[in-house]
């Protein structure tokens, strides 16, 4: 008999308006968090607050998460912006501009960026953090293994069946992850390649991506088509029945996101992974809110969707839980992949 759907809430809990790539990141939206916590809350959903360096130390965040964290509503986990932690070595002449991939600098620095992030976490929230998002989604077999030398014991980096690789970091180098070959349900990483099953202790709970069109999902060829020539990519997008993420851009309503959802289960998902940035919850944090009207019709699209969820049973859970759990099937199945 199956398990429960879990749904888990990722939130990449960083500065305002990342994509215009500030020199000095305010982090204003946090006064909007806890509008949408008490919506998650409403609906019995728990939200893991993927945190950067400036939201770890922002008071008013921690002043409003720590008796949620410790009434067990919330998870608070790491997200690392290598261009904002300390060190501040950079690897190009302007890391604040280019953005660059955790994994394109050095692994020595790479390390001492995550003991920084860590750190701040567990001083001013009282925990270690356990689950873990790349700045850019830019994870690599390097930056995996420092993340379980760590503690770290799961990841929601890794997206299936995307390529990074035009979204360039670095300016003198390749760009970023292509994720076209990872699996699409959760998994352990692999000591030498994040993109397939392994033995490390970090697991991979990826966000929820499914491909929209029925001519993707059932005619042979047809994503590879899609992954590999930017002309099919396009037309499938235009018309959003490509690649779909369970993640609410202005054009997802409460039924396409239902619909992704109703896509992963059929898949044989045992998580849902609904994810996006603090700074969408805010007037002009984001491209995709500008205004206050946007982020009303974004409150409303998430309202029904969560509705068409409890309507499902669908159970909330964090990021580190479905983890667990997941493991934990893995292990009773004796298939050597749990725990």
């Amino acid at each position: 008999m199956r398990e429960p759907l879990m749904f888990v809430v990722t939130l990449d809990t960083e500065p305002d308006n990342e994509w215009a790539r500030p020199s000095s990141p305010a982090t204003e939206n946090v006064h909007f968090v806890p509008r949408f916590h008490e919506l998650c809350r409403k609906y019995g959903l728990k939200v893991t607050y993927l945190l950067t360096i400036e939201m770890a130390e922002n008071p008013f965040l921690g002043e409003f998460l720590r008796p949620r964290l410790a009434a067990g509503e919330c998870e608070v986990g790491a997200h690392l912006h290598p261009w904002n932690t300390p060190p501040l070595e950079t690897v190009t002449d302007d890391d604040f501009r280019y953005h660059p991939y955790p994994f394109e600098y050095p692994e020595d620095v790479q390390l001492r960026k995550l003991e920084t992030l860590v750190a701040a976490i567990e001083r001013n929230y009282g925990v270690r953090p356990v689950s873990y998002k790349a700045g850019r989604w830019g994870l690599d077999a390097v930056h995996a293994r420092l993340l379980e030398r760590l503690g770290f014991l799961v990841d929601t980096s890794v997206c299936p069946g995307v390529n990074w690789g035009p979204s360039k970091g670095h300016p003198g180098r390749s760009g970023g992850p292509n994720y076209n070959s990872a699996p699409t349900l959760p998994y352990r990483l692999a000591f030498d390649d994040v993109c397939r099953p392994g033995t490390l202790g970090l697991w991979e709970v990826s966000p929820t991506i499914v491909f929209y069109s029925a001519l993707g999902r059932c005619i042979p060829g047809v994503k590879a088509l899609y992954s590999r020539y930017r002309k099919v990519r396009r037309a499938f997008d235009r018309w959003h029945l490509g690649a779909q993420w369970l993640r609410p851009y202005p054009y997802m309503t409460a039924e396409r996101l239902a619909r992704v959802a109703e896509l992963a289960n059929k898949a044989g998902a045992p998580v849902l992974n609904l994810t996006f940035h603090s700074s969408e919850l805010m007037p002009g944090g984001s491209p995709y809110n500008p205004t206050p009207e946007s982020i009303e019709d974004l409150y409303r699209r998430l309202d029904g969707f969560f509705v068409w969820l409890a309507g499902r049973g669908v159970e909330g859970v964090t990021l580190t839980e479905a983890r667990n759990r997941i493991a934990a099937a893995h292990a009773s199945r004796g298939d050597g992949k749990g725990a």
